[in-house]
């Protein structure tokens, strides 16, 4: 516990020296010494320059490690999936990022996976700590199974992470997307600090990730939070989980580009839609508002089952312009028990599912080192 009270210490205010971490962690400063040796020595942790214009002999500062080592996240998705490096403090390096078209086969997706993790490891001087990989659908974490992927059947009773070891020799994870996403919100986001948040993914699903208490909240088995997958109109669009009407065929980026798909008669992607609609060259009232309406449905089940003091909310139609989020919260006002809205603050989430990859990587490797009671 002394040693997840000083990751989480760093994690939260960025360098410090022993002396800071002695005073935030309330742990003393014996133990604060050897726990960072040991953390030094584990690769997690670097000790920094000494600050500048200070009297007598500065203390050097401790930070999660950026220079000797790097994690390595891997996003996948419907149509796309993106690789990327980052240091443990979740800096991405911008200029080490590949993106490749989701291929049709398992297999095929394994092979580019490997390839562009390897290039990664392979062309830097750091230590590779390990493989976070952001996955969508329901996940079994504990045996590194993806169960059921609607958006994404090649992975179905498939086992990327163990199968990316195998090949590449580095540890990797999987993490279901939506509780990737909180854990990035809250190690690099505006939920640090706090205990009791939700993030509701509207991208190409609809996910919804809880933490309670500080722990984030996994169900029975691990599968909680598919929110997308309740019925909303029984007659409705047929869902890649074979059932009609699921909120996410309703409530998502996807949605819309179904939506504006068929309304046109061309195949469109998100990449297609969203300039359009910023530069108002594509005009959809209707189903910008059809979209809403039913998010707003999406929001208030969370808030009134969940009663977060935060819903972060993460998709792309969003971001058209700033009317439509005001336009979802007030619809989901009107949805939602009073006193549970009030207590709630309806944010848009700063993070997304690149950092979400690593933080899924850097949560492991600070569980395996320093876990929570519970874990």
């Amino acid at each position: 516990m002394t040693v997840r009270k000083v990751l989480e210490s760093l994690q939260t205010h960025g360098p410090l020296s022993r002396a800071d971490l002695t005073r935030d962690t309330g742990i003393s400063a014996p133990t604060v010494s050897k726990v960072i040796v040991d953390l030094l020595d584990s690769g997690l942790l670097e000790e920094g320059a000494a600050p500048d214009n200070t009297v007598g002999r500065p203390g050097k500062k401790i930070q999660l490690a950026r220079d000797r080592a790097q994690v390595i996240g891997a996003v996948l998705d419907q149509h796309t999936c993106v690789v990327l490096a980052a240091s443990l403090d979740g800096q991405i390096d911008e200029e080490r990022i590949s993106t490749f078209a989701t291929p049709g086969t398992y297999d095929a997706l394994l092979d580019q996976l490997a390839a562009a993790v390897q290039k990664l490891d392979e062309d830097t001087t750091s230590q590779t700590l390990g493989v976070g990989i952001s996955t969508p659908g329901l996940v079994d974490e504990a045996h590194e199974r993806c169960l059921f992927s609607p958006n994404l059947q090649i992975i179905n009773h498939q086992t990327p992470a163990v199968d990316l070891t195998k090949r590449t020799g580095l540890e990797a994870i999987c993490f279901q997307e939506t509780n990737a996403l909180c854990m990035a919100e809250r190690l690099y986001g505006n939920a640090r600090g706090l205990e009791d948040f939700a993030m509701m993914d509207m991208s190409t699903g609809l996910g919804l990730g809880v933490f309670s208490g500080g722990e984030l909240l996994r169900g029975h088995n691990g599968l909680a939070g598919e929110l997308g997958h309740i019925t909303v109109d029984p007659t409705g669009k047929l869902c890649g989980c074979g059932n009609h009407g699921c909120l996410e065929t309703l409530a998502t980026d996807s949605a819309l580009t179904a939506m504006l798909s068929e309304r046109l008669n061309q195949k469109l992607s998100v990449e297609d839609i969203i300039p359009q609609l910023r530069n108002g060259q594509l005009q959809a009232p209707d189903e910008i508002n059809r979209v809403c309406e039913y998010l707003s449905i999406a929001i208030a089940a969370a808030i009134n089952l969940f009663n977060p003091a935060t819903l972060f909310l993460y998709g792309r139609f969003l971001s058209i312009n700033a009317a439509i989020p005001e336009q979802v919260v007030r619809m989901a006002r009107r949805r939602t028990l009073g006193p549970t809205f009030e207590q709630c603050s309806v944010q848009m989430a700063v993070t997304d599912k690149q950092q979400g990859a690593i933080a899924a990587i850097v949560h492991h490797l600070t569980c395996s080192v320093g876990p929570r009671m519970s874990e």
